[in-house]
This record gives C-alpha cells, sequence and structure tokens, in this order.
C-alpha cells in the first residue's frame, strides 16, 4: 500500500486530475475502475474522482510498489541475487534493526573466495533482501556484512552488521577485545585443568596453514592470547572451552596442536605418523567425521550502556549444536550429562536462544 498525503501544492485540484498527474502511465478508465473498487480510496473512504483535494487530505493506493512505479513510468531498480541458498530463519540466532547473529554450519565460507562463490555473507545478505530489509537504495548507501570470520569446516556464530552503525559498534568491540568469544573442542589426549596461552603465530598464505612460536621469529609473527579450560577429560580425548582474546587465522587449532592437544579431526595440525593420528583415525572412522571437533559456541556482549547495542547489553547467546559434535561430545565425555548444562559459559547469565 502507497499512502500520500496532500499538500498545498495540490489543494485544489479534481481528483481525478491528480491521480493522472502521479500516475501518467496508467489510463483513465483504469483508475475509475480502480476507484470503484476501493483499490484508491480518499481519506479511508470510497471516492468518485471529482471531489476537490483539501491540504491534509490523505490518499491510499492498494498496488505493490513494483506496479505503482510502472504506473509511474518508472522502473525499480532490481537487487542482485546474491545467493541462491539465503539462510534459513532458523538459523538466525538474534536479529534487530542493526544486527545479526546467524549460525553458520560447516563446509559454508565465512566470506566468497571467488566471484562466483557462496559464503554465509552472501547467505545472509539475501535473507534480508528476501524478507525487505535490505533493498536497492539501502545498498547504494551501506552494503551489510560479517565483522567476524570462521574457517569453512568451522561451525557456529557470525555477527552481521545490517546497518553502518550496527556494523561499525561490532567492529569496535571485536578490536577492543570486551566481546566474550567462546569456542568449545573436542581435542586428542587428557587436556590439564586450565591453560592461559600466549603464543605467536605466522601464517602461510599459500599453504593455508599457521606456524607457532612461544617467541617472535621475524616480523610476520603475531602474538596470540587463547584462554584453555578442561570440562571434561577422558584417556583419549578431552572437551575443552576456549576463549579467544585475539582472533587469528586457524588460532585454535594450531595453538592447540603446539600445546599438544590437537583438534579431533583437523586435516591441518594433527602430526603425521604421530599416536594422535592413529587416534584420530580411529573416531574418524567410528564417527564418519568429516572435519575438526571444533565449534563457535557462545558471545557474550558487555555492559553496554547506550547506543544501538544496548539491547544486547551483558547478554549471551549460543549456537545450535551440530549433530556430530554433539553425539562425539555427548558418547565420549558427557555421558548422561545433559550437554547444554555441560557446555554453559561461566560467568554468563544463561542460554539466550
Amino acid at each position: 500500500m502507497i499512502s500520500h498525503t496532500i499538500t498545498d501544492r495540490d489543494a485544489g485540484s479534481r481528483f481525478n486530475k491528480y491521480l493522472t498527474r502521479l500516475m501518467p502511465a496508467a489510463g483513465s478508465g483504469f483508475l475509475y475502475k480502480m476507484l470503484r473498487k476501493k483499490n484508491i480510496t480518499l481519506n479511508k473512504a470510497k471516492a468518485e474522482g471529482s471531489e476537490i483535494l483539501k491540504e491534509g487530505d490523505t490518499v491510499e493506493i492498494f498496488f505493490s510498489e513494483e506496479t505503482y512505479e510502472k504506473f509511474r513510468g518508472r522502473q525499480i531498480e532490481t537487487v542482485p541475487l546474491y545467493s541462491e541458498h539465503p539462510v534459513k530463519p532458523e538459523s538466525v540466532v538474534y536479529e534487530d534493526n542493526h544486527v545479526l547473529i546467524a549460525y553458520k554450519p560447516a563446509g559454508v565460507l565465512s566470506q566468497k573466495d571467488t566471484s562466483e562463490g557462496e559464503s554465509i555473507n552472501e547467505m545472509i545478505l539475501q535473507y534480508l533482501i528476501d524478507n525487505g530489509s535490505v533493498t536497492a537504495q539501502t545498498l547504494k548507501e551501506f552494503k551489510p556484512g560479517i565483522c567476524n570470520r570462521l574457517d569453512r569446516n568451522t561451525p557456529g556464530l557470525v555477527l552481521f552488521g545490517k546497518t553502518l552503525p550496527g556494523g561499525r559498534e561490532l567492529n569496535r568491540l571485536l578490536k577492543e577485545r570486551t566481546l566474550g568469544k567462546y569456542y568449545y573442542a573436542v581435542v586428542l589426549g587428557t587436556f590439564p585443568k586450565a591453560i592461559d596461552s600466549r603464543l605467536y603465530l605466522c601464517k602461510d598464505t599459500a599453504a593455508n596453514q599457521v606456524t607457532v612460536s612461544d617467541r617472535p621469529e621475524g616480523n610476520q609473527y603475531v602474538s596470540v592470547h587463547t584462554e584453555i579450560t578442561a570440562v571434561r577429560t577422558g584417556k583419549d580425548l578431552s572437551l575443552v572451552r576456549v576463549r579467544l582474546h585475539t582472533g587469528k587465522s586457524h588460532q585454535i587449532r594450531s595453538v592447540l596442536s603446539y600445546l599438544g592437544y590437537p583438534v579431533l579431526g583437523d586435516p591441518k595440525y594433527i602430526p603425521e605418523g604421530s599416536q594422535y593420528a592413529v587416534l584420530n583415525q580411529k573416531y574418524r572412522q567410528l564417527y564418519h567425521l568429516r572435519g575438526q571437533m571444533l565449534l563457535a559456541y557462545a558471545v557474550h556482549f558487555p555492559k553496554i550502556a547506550e547506543g544501538v547495542l544496548q539491547n544486547l547489553s551483558e547478554k549471551t547467546f549460543y549456537a545450535p549444536l551440530p549433530k556430530l559434535f554433539a553425539e562425539v561430545a555427548s558418547c565420549e565425555l558427557a555421558k548422561g550429562e545433559e550437554l547444554y548444562a555441560v557446555m554453559e559459559i561461566p560467568g554468563t547469565s544463561g542460554i539466550v536462544l
């Protein structure tokens, strides 16, 4: 429905003459037909077309935007198709006018790596286009996008800025490291109670793999801070909670491997020929694993007194548990326990879905 309020410019005009000026591509016969059917009304009532308009009168036209623009002699700008597989509503964990938090499944890129590719970024953008939150006009002003990245085979929560203020504030929290980012991993070996790890990474972009060191061995090394706590331990495996204080590519996987507890199913960071390689193969076959048992499980927002993220102040959002991750963790490490309870983040206000 399109609504217009008559201003002093059109006051005094006959209603039918006004409609012809407004929609010159629509014939007068068609306009009279729409008046008879009350598809066009004046002050919410049926009109004849002979009425003299007054300032403040309300005209309502019950056409689609596309039809209305066609009769005005205009073409609606089309929005490109960003994804043939938009995010489903059930994958949206939280959404307001400025931000969106969604679940990215394993096997999906965070951002596309080729012009023809597809990623969670495009899938969320298409979801917003389909529900009308993003239009051709708003895309001219600002193109929404994700603010954090996950490895292709790491499922979990991604943060998406729907507006410029929303994206700016999310990026600020990430840069200032005040946003709590929590992961869970099933690792090989019996993990000690806790490790507060401060190491250095160097990424080989060509090989898409990082090297870890306990000291900066060159300008290409960057410092990383990873806090790891054992939640459940067994003979072969452990369930660990990881808090990222920095967020570098492959940080969790490479650091855990360097510490001697590689992530189960990891195709890159389990030393070949090691005892862990044998264990890894055993559990991969047992559970038909296709990737690493790592999950970006929760984000916890700090206290936010004002601004576009105020509604998120001190709230925690949890990802749904992937079937394979839940199966391995439940069967091997949380036998008989409610996995959501085992994986709740200490010091937060509980699960918000």
